[in-house]
């Protein structure tokens, strides 16, 4: 029924629009016939046709001829005919009206790119950087006017960036401040020396956050953020995230978590077999209690042999033996094991604490990245999640309450 009337709705619409075409027809001038321009010639046959006229009528219809001739040749207006949206509209009509409506343009306006240069320049005069020109970039949504590839940053030392980053100048800045006020500091505390390179991952890519399909753009898209593998100093000692920034708290909770769920689920498993055994061990009481022993006539006196009798063996005591270097077996306490020796005035066994070459560069990471906290919109690390285990994400997105840090 519902589909009957939604025909019957078109139908009614279309009539319409025909109707009102043909009307839109009829309202339209008479043109002027294609073989206008022949009648000058077949007028001037018809004029030899009759007897001749005076001068003065020939000279009228000549120019009455030239006059027809010269409107018939003059090309006609062109007429437009404005046609109403489909109604109802139609989802690609809809669709497209909208992506029209929201797409940015493919170009920025030359008073932007002129802006954003401007501002580079400023900036690029103040820090010490060494840093290139890009053309501006423009990528739907993606980004920036005034692009650079920034190849080094700081002066004695003077710091690479490797490989070389595409960023805005606005980071450039920020990522100056980062290396003067504490990079270079915790460095010459933790190693007595400077850095020399700054490793990066990724710089200006066209993407979402996380490099998801949906989700919002990421600073990544607009030039405004670096990911950064780790550092290189002049004694060409390294930190890498990845390698020396330990194990990041968050999967030592998640290990504490999961140890303490396997402990509660073996303390339920065994509960539940101690009293399914229970139950067992009661289930037999009752039948050896509801069947009583049959007794056997014997005519040499013995006991009856239906009657239970408790063996002597079942009376000797076990004996325990202890062997050197063996130890108990916590489950069962008659079964025993060989266990290392312990170790009285031997070497000790090595131990499993970071050296303190590892823990300097542990440190150096850590402090590195709290600093970066207090000068970037976002700053994420091993904490943050698995996706940035393995480097520093910094951006300078701009944040309406606090800073992210993780």
């Amino acid at each position: 029924m519902k589909g009957q009337q939604l025909n019957d709705r078109w139908a009614a619409v279309a009539a319409r629009a025909v109707v009102a075409a043909l009307a839109a027809l009829a309202a339209l001038p008479a043109t002027v016939p294609a073989n206008a321009a022949d009648a000058p010639e077949k007028t001037l046959k018809s004029q030899n046709a009759t007897p001749a006229a005076s001068k003065d009528q020939t000279t009228s219809d000549k120019a009455t001829s030239d006059k027809a001739t010269s409107d018939t040749r003059r090309p006609a207006a062109s007429i437009k005919i404005q046609i109403a949206p489909s109604w109802p509209k139609t989802l690609p009509e809809a669709k497209a009206e909208k992506e029209a409506a929201t797409k940015p343009p493919e170009v920025w306006a030359p008073a932007d790119i002129a802006a954003a240069k401007a501002r580079c320049d400023i900036i690029l005069k103040k820090i010490a950087a060494i840093a290139i020109p890009e053309a501006p970039i423009k990528q739907g949504a993606c980004g920036t006017p005034a692009p650079i590839q920034l190849i080094s940053i700081g002066r004695k030392p003077q710091v690479s960036i490797s490989p070389p980053a595409i960023v805005t100048c606005e980071l450039a800045e920020a990522l100056s401040t980062w290396l003067e006020s504490d990079l270079q500091p915790l460095a010459r505390k933790n190693f007595n020396t400077e850095i020399i390179k700054i490793e990066t991952m990724s710089s200006y890519s066209c993407r979402n956050a996380y490099g998801r399909k949906g989700g919002k753009l990421s600073e990544h898209g607009v030039a405004n953020a670096l990911d950064i593998r780790g550092f290189v100093t002049a004694s060409a000692k390294t930190a890498y995230v990845l390698d020396d920034w330990g194990k990041p708290q968050r999967e030592i909770v998640a290990e504490i978590a999961a140890a303490k769920a396997a402990e509660e689920k073996a303390a339920a498993i065994k509960a539940a077999a101690e009293k399914a055994a229970q139950a067992n061990q009661l289930a037999k009481k009752n039948d050896a209690a509801a069947t009583p022993p049959s007794a056997t006539a014997s005519n040499v006196g013995a006991p009856a042999a239906g009657i239970a009798r408790r063996s002597i063996i079942d009376g000797i005591p076990k004996l325990t033996v202890t062997l050197p270097g063996a130890k108990p077996d916590a489950q069962d306490k008659g079964d025993y094991s060989f266990a290392e020796p312990d170790r009285l005035g031997g070497p000790k066994s090595e131990t499993s604490d970071a050296a303190p070459q590892t823990l300097r560069k542990r440190e150096f990471l850590h402090a590195a990245h709290r600093a970066a906290c207090q000068i970037f919109g976002t700053t994420l690390g091993p904490e943050a999640n698995n996706a940035h285990r393995n480097h520093f994400h910094i951006d300078m997105a701009q944040r309406r309450v606090a800073k992210i840090c993780d």
